[in-house]
């Protein structure tokens, strides 16, 4: 089994990680700062260097992205879920190796690489345990990808082997005291006997007919709230594949078939998803056995299809290689934006500029256009003003041309007053709940006090009222919001909390009764000295983890330094 995991790893290892690129290459771009080359201002660039990284270097950024995404969907079988959180493991990763380096943690032997291949929940079965089906399942649907470094997979996994070894140092045994095992196990064994009321928010509509004044009054206070971020002006080049088709060469018997064997996955299933559309009859006259499954798909099957792949793929490149040319014939002769120059070069080549519409940086990824590619227009300048050569959403490649930028700007109050009569509502309707629940705290406590049932009281006025047996700090009731529960643990028996704003409800929680065991009364037990050696030892691992990050960050910029 070692054996097989390792020669599968090291033969299909590029292609894992190129398609796992394809699908989890972050929507969160992490640019930092202006990248040098060709087709940046390389008088503005600055290194920023995090341990040995420099984060505004373009090349050092995409290859520690790479591997964090990978590292992510490998141990936990989901991308990054958000931006925020990529960061971080971005940031920690970097100085958590800085550090893993400085301690000297060995790399793994193959023996320990291939079991720790087994804990990847990527390459898990449904019992949740490694499986060599999942494992080559996984390789053979991510093989299409055409892109990757070849031993990229086997350096994250490598990697990852020694930040686990790492993190086990760091974390250490969890030290506390005898009294915070104590206290602990107080808090767990205090009883409680609670009510809860809530109110929904989506339920409260309160009538609010703002005036015109009113609106104004909110517009000039918000102003920043409704400005129009910097926007960018910019075309750009088309090199569409179409173009080049014509100029692709004839294939050889053995090139076709070296394709076929090598996207055979892909074009089997174009195969299978046109024979399924075909009309009935068709179908009925070309399928040979309906049943056949894929291994039964051969070359001859799917000639023509592969024919038109590789005529595509080829002029794919030879756009690819048009737009690349443009953009460096532009940087090579110095070529000025709107020179008789620039003009010539693209009547020569035949090519004409397309107007993009201005944008911003978070309206990107509402356009049909190439993200990266607009995205690249914040690096330019009036002296580099062309991106390089990116791959189109429809197909070709497109080199940018920026323009220039739009000022930030605050519109005129008529041209944003829907919005700001629907953010005067949203406002007005939240500081209306609030000031509901405190009148409604004020009328709980009034009947409370004079000795009315809690539950029937919330009901009568328009409340979700519910109370719930007598438990023990460590067993509350799973229907219990969490924010109910950890106000109650601050409150004595017979006090009302004020409202607690969660999950779109505005909630209350009554202590009906709470009882403290003294703390002889209660016995250390394993399960609480674990749980705070775990957590002792997760806040010492973290507090060292913030300290590594500052100590690496770059110093600020003095004045002195930009002059």
């Amino acid at each position: 089994m070692i054996s097989w995991i390792q020669k599968h790893l090291i033969r299909h290892g590029r292609w894992i990680f190129l398609c796992l690129l394809g699908i989890v290459i972050v929507a969160f771009v992490f640019t930092i700062g202006n990248t040098p080359g060709c087709t940046t201002n390389r008088s503005a660039y600055r290194e920023q260097k995090f341990y040995e990284y420099d984060l505004n270097s373009q090349r050092d950024m995409q290859l520690l992205s790479q591997k964090a995404s990978m590292s992510q969907l490998l141990r936990t079988g989901r991308p990054v879920q958000n931006e925020q959180q990529f960061q971080n493991e971005l940031m920690s990763r970097i100085a958590l190796l800085h550090l893993a380096d400085e301690i000297g943690i060995p790399a793994p032997s193959q023996a320990e690489l291939t079991e720790f291949i087994k804990t990847r929940r990527a390459f898990a079965g449904p019992d949740g345990t490694f499986s060599a089906d999942a494992y080559t399942s996984f390789v053979d649907s991510m093989e299409s990808n055409p892109r990757v470094q070849s031993n990229l997979i086997v350096a994250v996994l490598e990697e990852d082997y020694r930040l686990e070894m790492l993190g086990e140092t760091l974390a250490g045994p969890g030290y506390m005291l005898p009294s915070e095992t104590m206290a602990q196990a107080q808090r767990e064994n205090t009883s409680y006997t609670l009510a809860s009321a809530s109110l929904s928010y989506a339920e409260f509509k309160p009538e609010i007919e703002p005036a015109e004044e009113d609106l104004k009054s909110f517009y000039e206070e918000n102003k920043l709230r409704y400005q129009i971020p910097e926007r960018i002006q910019a075309s750009y080049v088309v090199f569409p594949t179409s173009d080049y088709m014509d100029e692709v060469e004839a294939p050889t018997e053995s090139q076709l078939r070296e394709h076929f064997m090598e996207n055979r996955a892909r074009l089997v299933d174009a195969y299978k998803a046109a024979q399924k559309a075909a009309p009935t009859e068709q179908l009925a006259a070309e399928a040979k056995d309906a049943e056949a499954d894929e291994a039964e798909v051969g070359f001859e099957d799917v000639k023509a299809s592969v024919l038109s792949d590789w005529i595509l793929e080829r002029a794919g490149r030879q756009a690819n290689h048009a737009a690349d040319s443009f953009a460096y014939t532009l940087f090579d002769q110095g070529i000025q934006r709107n020179s008789a120059a620039f003009n010539k070069l693209l009547n020569d080549s035949g090519l004409s500029l397309k107007p993009i519409q201005p944008y911003t940086e978070s309206g990107i990824r509402q356009r049909r256009i190439s993200s990266a590619m607009l995205e690249s227009a914040f690096d330019l300048n009036n002296d580099r003003y062309y991106s390089d050569a990116y791959a189109l959403d429809d197909g070709g490649y497109g080199v940018l041309i920026y323009e220039g930028r739009i000022d930030p700007e605050i519109p005129a109050y008529e041209a944003v007053a829907t919005e700001v009569q629907r953010d005067y509502l949203v406002e007005m309707k939240r500081e209306l709940f609030n000031e509901k629940g405190v009148s409604l705290k004020a009328e709980l406590e009034a009947k409370l006090t004079e000795g009315a049932d809690f539950v029937e009281t919330a009901k009568s006025l328009g409340l979700e009222a519910q109370s719930y047996e007598t438990f023990k700090g460590s067993d509350a009731p799973r229907e219990l919001s969490p924010s109910l529960i950890q106000a109650s643990r601050g409150m004595a028996g017979g006090e009302l909390s004020a409202m607690i704003t969660s999950g779109g409800q505005g909630s209350f929680v009554y202590v009906i009764a709470k009882e403290v065991p003294e703390m002889g009364a209660v016995e250390e037990d394993d399960t609480t000295q674990n749980f705070l050696k775990r957590y002792n030892a997760m806040i010492s691992s973290s507090s060292l983890m913030n300290e590594l990050i500052t100590n690496g960050l770059p110093e600020p910029e003095t004045s002195a330094d930009s002059e």
